[in-house]
């Protein structure tokens, strides 16, 4: 490792590239220093090697410590020097306690995409892979097949309190009861948030810091308007991309990379295509731009209007997006 402590990386665009290293993806060490470009590029390749190593021995293929030896070495250089690098998310978390000690391998991937065409068998399960993914800097697209599937209820009074842990699984999972209990019109719980820790202290796993109770108690309040103004009826657009987006605005990913969501509806609905048009939809101002809103399109169809509706719409630069994908 010597001859690269001594080696300036190969940061480019004036400072730029370095200025989004340091931010981004240079992790505090236990000393409270940065990590150095040599050092990422040494944990990342060391945690890409010790999974590749289990691998191989939990499935009897033969692991080399010579030809692993070599073939890391010229991984760490070629990284080094940046002829390849791997996904952002993964120069963030592998060879970190989340992946070597927790086995949460998700925190490598970019992106995920969960449907709610299944929302009647599954309830909030899109919501909450949506939370738990953007909890773990993953930026995650949805689609709005759930609308009109379930009716939205009122949940019955009660007076049962789930006291909140202090890990990411527990903001997913109160947000989850809170949730179903407008799905299925079960017990309104209530929520003890005093164990969150307090806004600016550390998140020893993930990386960053503590946002604090304030947007988990803030969320649960919006989703609560979303859904008892949707009682009574089936379930919208709207409501659907309402909820991910108050979810999106919620979730700051330890204060390292902030949520990034992509929703896809149909270019023939009005309803969805007007959720950018906030003088339709002023309240939306608020929350709506957490995602970039996209349209299924039909092979060969003339996209004269929506790209006309986005030249109106788009304003906040996260307006209507044309993609050319075929509906399933």
């Amino acid at each position: 490792m010597d001859k690269y402590k001594k080696t300036k990386p190969p940061f480019g665009f004036n400072g730029l590239g370095e200025l989004v290293y340091l931010r981004t993806y240079s992790r505090i060490k236990a000393n409270g220093d940065n990590e150095k470009w040599w050092e990422t590029i040494q944990r990342v390749v060391e945690g890409t090697f010790n999974m590749q190593k289990k691998w191989i021995e939990h499935h009897r293929l033969g692991w080399s410590n010579i030809k692993a030896q070599k073939s890391a070495q010229e991984m760490y250089d070629r990284m080094f020097h940046m002829k390849f690098l791997p996904p952002g998310r993964g120069l963030w978390a592998m060879g970190t306690s989340i992946t070597e000690e927790r086995g949460i391998f998700a925190a490598l991937n970019n992106c995920a995409f969960v449907s709610t065409a299944t929302i009647k068998e599954d309830l909030s399960k899109a919501f909450c892979f949506l939370m738990d993914m953007s909890m773990l800097g993953v930026g995650v697209g949805f689609d709005v097949k759930g609308e009109g599937k379930i009716d939205i209820h009122k949940p019955t009074p009660s007076d049962d309190i789930y006291v909140i842990p202090d890990t990411r699984e527990g903001w997913v999972e109160a947000t989850r009861l809170l949730i179903d209990s407008y799905f299925i019109g079960s017990k309104a719980i209530k929520f003890d948030y005093s164990k969150i820790r307090k806004e600016g202290e550390l998140i020893k796993g993930f990386g960053g810091v503590s946002s604090g109770s304030a947007p988990l108690i803030e969320l649960h309040v919006n989703i609560r308007k979303v859904l008892s103004k949707n009682a009574g009826s089936k379930i919208t657009a709207t409501t659907i991309v309402d909820v991910m987006n108050h979810i999106g605005k919620c979730v700051v990913a330890g204060n390292v990379r902030r949520t990034a969501e992509i929703v896809f509806g149909d270019y023939k609905s009005e309803e969805y295509l007007d959720l950018k048009n906030y003088k339709i939809n002023p309240h939306r101002e608020d929350y709506g731009w957490t995602s970039n809103n996209s349209i299924f399109c039909d092979l060969g169809m003339d996209y004269t209007a929506p790209s006309d509706r986005n030249s109106m719409v788009n304003r906040d630069m996260h307006g209507l997006r044309i993609c050319d994908l075929i509906p399933v």
